[in-house]
């Protein structure tokens, strides 16, 4: 019999991250994935880290930093194996994460429901598709995306009052002694926690959450929605992706493709060399 599960025996699980971080855009599907099998035992918190303010520092199109955050990107792309177009940093450098990180920070207390998709959207306009979000234009059509009214939502995101919230997030990075993004800490009932640095596979984080959960404690993954409906959560996935999310080997996925959107329109394509699938 499987032990009876509630709120306060769940696992508090902090992950620390930006918009802006090539290494959590590589975690972002095995995380999703981990996140979404094992919600029943997890309360997820999200903190932006603030690693770039807006102090001009890319705004010279042919200034170094702007040619070293390009280059990082690619080698960040050939290590992992992911999708990464480092053009926005040569012809429109991102000159803040700042408020991006704080417009998620709204929309999570908020309108909780559309944050994790805010985030995922703004990661694909950064990486795949060169686009600045730092510019309120750019976070306007995101959120025009999820239907909602950007206006006030982005008139606080430009403010001093975002500014402070997005100082106040980052008290548990203090707390917590964290430093380097990403970084997933969990914590159980009793304090006590265990940290996972950097991009790991999804059985680092099924271990880590199993050491601090009771030893004799049975937990079963949520299965994974259909690919349909993952592709609400995460509108362009890539063939990758999809070795990831279903445990395909890479040879079967035009395949599983075919049999799971048959009677669905869908579009499919190539980002930076990797081939990726949308919904239409």
């Amino acid at each position: 019999m499987e032990p009876k599960n509630n709120e306060n025996s769940k696992i508090d699980l902090y992950y620390f991250t930006d918009p802006l971080c090539s290494h959590c855009w590589a975690l972002d599907t095995v995380l999703t994935r981990f996140k979404y099998e094992y919600q029943a035992y997890i309360n997820i918190h999200t903190v932006m880290g603030a690693l770039v303010e807006d102090d001009n520092h890319y705004l010279d199109l042919k200034g170094p930093e702007a040619k070293e955050q390009a280059s990082h990107w690619d080698q960040i792309s050939r290590f992992y194996h992911v999708p990464l177009n480092g053009r926005v940093w040569h012809k429109d450098p991102i000159t803040s994460s700042f408020p991006s990180s704080i417009t998620f920070l709204y929309l999570q207390e908020h309108h909780p429901d559309i944050a994790p998709k805010f985030l995922r959207l703004t990661r694909e306009a950064a990486f795949l598709f060169e686009k600045n979000i730092a510019k309120r234009s750019v976070l306007a059509d995101l959120l025009n995306q999820l239907k909602i009214d950007s206006d006030p939502i982005l008139d606080f995101s430009f403010s001093e009052k975002g500014k402070e919230l997005l100082h106040e997030n980052l008290a548990p990075m203090d707390r917590l002694s964290v430093s380097t993004f990403p970084t997933v800490v969990m914590i159980n009932a009793n304090q006590e926690a265990v940290k996972v640095i950097g991009s790991r596979t999804m059985d680092v984080y099924k271990k880590a959450l199993k050491k601090v959960l009771p030893e004799s404690f049975e937990y079963h993954p949520t299965e994974l929605p259909p690919l349909s409906e993952f592709l609400e959560i995460m509108p362009t996935l890539f063939w990758q992706d999809l070795e990831k999310l279903y445990d395909i080997p890479s040879e079967n996925v035009g395949k599983f493709i075919n049999s799971h959107m048959k009677d669905i329109p869908y579009t499919t394509g190539k980002i930076a060399g990797y081939r990726y699938i949308q919904k239409k």
